[in-house]
């Protein structure tokens, strides 16, 4: 009997194929909402549930009688009940430290992009205007800045390796300390949450999203910020208060700011007037959307499913 998965997100062609490509003989794959060749599942037939943004809530639970597994395929369980899958005895998997490398380089794209205004330059001379000069000594190199990374896990520390390269110092606050041998190998020096806000150049947010990390990034930390500084968040959104970072952004009380994360009420959404003249970059999410990191994701999570159908237990669960 074949393990049957139900891919409860709609994805892009390229997306399903992929899927599809990795899926191995032992495995059913199947999807809510098939958006090309895919077989078209249901809740009530699904051993495992997989998951990209849509949320697996209580309700999808409940309606998924034969559920055994639900996996993540990527390492954020915000969207995911996790406290009323554990009540069923229900695991949920994460795909930890895959995406590692694409939302790190996400983030230095975000720092390099902001430092040297290539979005504010390439829309400005698309439209004919050419300012080699405007933003001359507006404009920095990472060599020699002081890179705050705060969150010191598989993606702050895939962070930590390239800024190095680049020179930089490096700067990391978490709520668990590395050990020495650590910090020494990645050339890293743990100080305060406080002192991270305050030294830092750039702020690059790799924090979860948990109760203590809501919205501690404010009016009062962008009043301690460097006026040269900018801040990276390919985290999520409710960790930086979006409505104080625009007035931040507006007063100039900081350079720019580089956001991947939203939410459908965010006070970013709708700005393109508000936007004008600040140097702020924004995309929608997709620190983790790389071909590379999917393919490693696809693999893991099939092998996962395997597990499953063979009465194993499943890897990197919560």
């Amino acid at each position: 009997m074949k393990t049957v998965v139900l891919y409860i997100d709609k994805l892009n062609p390229g997306m399903e194929k992929l899927a599809m490509d990795r899926c191995p003989p032992d495995v059913s794959l199947t999807f809510l909402e098939p958006v090309k060749d895919g077989v078209k599942g249901t809740f009530e037939n699904a051993d495992c549930l997989w998951n990209t943004t849509a949320k697996i809530t209580r309700e999808i639970i409940d309606m998924t009688p034969k559920l055994k597994l639900i996996q993540r395929t990527g390492v954020g369980v915000d969207n995911v009940d996790v406290a009323y899958a554990k009540e069923k005895g229900i695991p949920v998997s994460i795909c930890k430290g895959m995406n590692a490398v694409s939302v790190c380089e996400l983030a230095i794209l975000h720092m390099l992009s902001l430092y040297r205004r290539i979005v504010t330059l390439d829309t400005l001379g698309k439209k004919g205007e050419w300012h080699t000069m405007t933003y001359r000594l507006e404009s920095y190199e990472l060599q020699g800045k002081t890179i705050g990374v705060f969150g010191a896990g598989a993606i702050g520390r895939e962070v930590m390796k390239r800024v190095k390269a680049f020179g930089a110092r490096v700067i990391y606050y978490d709520v668990a300390r590395m050990t020495p041998e650590e910090e020494n190998a990645f050339g890293c020096e743990f100080v305060s949450f406080d002192d991270l806000i305050t030294q830092s150049d750039i702020i690059t947010i790799h924090a979860p999203w948990i109760d203590s990390t809501t919205g501690i990034i404010g009016k009062e930390q962008f009043k301690k910020m460097k006026r040269t500084a900018i801040l990276i968040n390919t985290a999520r959104t409710q960790i930086v208060n979006h409505e104080d970072l625009m007035d931040a952004l507006k007063n100039k009380l900081i350079l720019g700011a580089g956001i991947d994360v939203f939410d459908p009420q965010d006070p970013l959404h709708g700005i393109e007037k508000e936007a004008e003249g600040l140097n702020l970059v924004v995309t929608p999410h997709i620190g983790a959307a790389t071909y590379d990191n999917f393919n490693r994701a696809f693999k893991f999570c099939f092998e996962n499913s395997q597990r499953i159908g063979r009465g194993e237990v499943p890897l990197f669960t919560l």
